[in-house]
C-alpha cells in the first residue's frame, strides 16, 4: 500500500470514529464560531512535524462580539504532506462557563487529525480537540483547502491575543 492510499484510509478511519476524541466531561454548550485563516507562505512543513501561522476570530452566539487571536497550528507528530494555499478552519467553540471579552480562547489545544484534500476537496476529518486545561473544546465545522496533500497525527492550535 502507497503512503498516500495508507494515509486516506486512516483519515476515513478517524472521521468514522468521532467518539474516540472527546472525553466525557468535555465541554458542551456551544458558545461561538472561531474561523481561523492559514497565512501564506507561513510555517515549514515537514513529514512528522508541521507548523503554520494563523490569525483568527472568535464570534460570540449571543451578541456578535469579536475577539481576534493570532498563533500556529499545524501537526505535533505525524505526517503532513501539503501544498495549499488559502487555507480556513472552522471551529464550534464549546464551553460550559465562558465570559466575553477575556481571551479565554488563549492558549494551547490538542487532538487528532486525518485528512487527505486534493484540488479543494476535502475528506476527512478533525476530531475536537481541547485546552489544555480541558475548559474549552473546539469542534471542526470545515476545512477549507485550496491545494492538495494529506494529514494524519496529532493536532495542535496555539492562540493568543491579537491586538490588531
Amino acid at each position: 500500500m502507497n503512503p498516500l492510499s495508507f494515509v486516506f484510509l486512516s483519515a476515513l478511519m478517524l472521521s468514522s470514529y468521532p467518539a474516540l476524541a472527546a472525553h466525557p466531561d468535555a465541554p458542551s454548550k456551544k458558545v461561538g464560531t472561531l474561523t481561523c485563516k492559514i497565512l501564506p507562505h507561513a510555517g515549514i512543513n515537514l513529514l512528522i512535524h508541521s507548523t503554520r501561522d494563523i490569525r483568527c476570530e472568535f464570534e460570540m452566539l449571543e451578541d456578535g462580539v469579536i475577539e481576534r487571536y493570532k498563533g500556529e497550528t499545524g501537526i505535533g507528530f505525524g505526517l503532513d504532506v501539503a501544498f495549499a494555499r488559502g487555507s480556513v478552519l472552522i471551529y464550534s467553540v464549546l464551553a460550559d462557563h465562558f465570559k466575553q471579552n477575556t481571551n479565554q480562547l488563549a492558549g494551547k489545544y490538542s487532538g487528532a487529525r486525518g485528512n487527505v484534500t486534493t484540488l479543494g476537496a476535502t475528506v476527512g476529518d478533525s476530531a475536537p480537540i481541547e485546552k489544555d486545561d480541558g475548559t474549552i473544546s473546539l469542534q471542526p465545522m470545515s476545512v477549507q483547502n485550496k491545494g492538495v496533500g494529506a494529514t494524519l497525527g496529532f493536532s495542535y492550535i496555539y492562540l493568543e491575543p491579537d491586538s490588531q
